[in-house]
């Protein structure tokens, strides 16, 4: 589909919704299947667009965190990129520890809400593979 037309799909959904309420708008934008990919500690965070079909004009923000902290980090490489992956390794080295990732999209000065991984532990995720 082209990107005019993704963008126009998303337009259509945003102004149904009206402007009292524009939850469904911002859900639609929101990244799908966030997960992460670990190959040999090379820690991988990928996710899909949202059902909006979103045009290359989408902008994608990654947080990361360990697993019993409160705030989440911004990963800076990964502050408005365009891709749909970002290499989280250098953020996910204690491979005992376990982590999490999340995303949000930012299309025409609208904002989705962050999509977050399950639970990621490095060195569980390497020897998955190994059983």
């Amino acid at each position: 589909m082209k990107p005019e037309r993704c963008f126009l799909g998303f337009l259509f959904s945003f102004l149904l919704t009206g402007v009292a309420e524009i939850q469904p708008a911002h859900n639609s934008l929101k990244p799908q299947r966030v997960h992460f990919q670990s190959r040999n500690f090379h820690n991988i965070l990928h996710w899909q667009p949202g059902r909006a079909c979103i045009s290359n004009s989408s902008i994608y923000f990654v947080q990361y965190k360990m697993y019993g902290q409160r705030q989440w980090k911004n990963k800076e490489n990964c502050w408005g990129i365009r891709e749909f992956f970002c290499d989280l390794t250098n953020e996910t080295s204690d491979i005992w520890e376990p982590y999490y990732g999340r995303v949000r999209t930012t299309l025409a000065g609208i904002h989705s809400g962050w999509t977050m991984t399950q639970r990621f532990t490095p060195w569980w995720e390497r020897t998955k593979g190994i059983r």
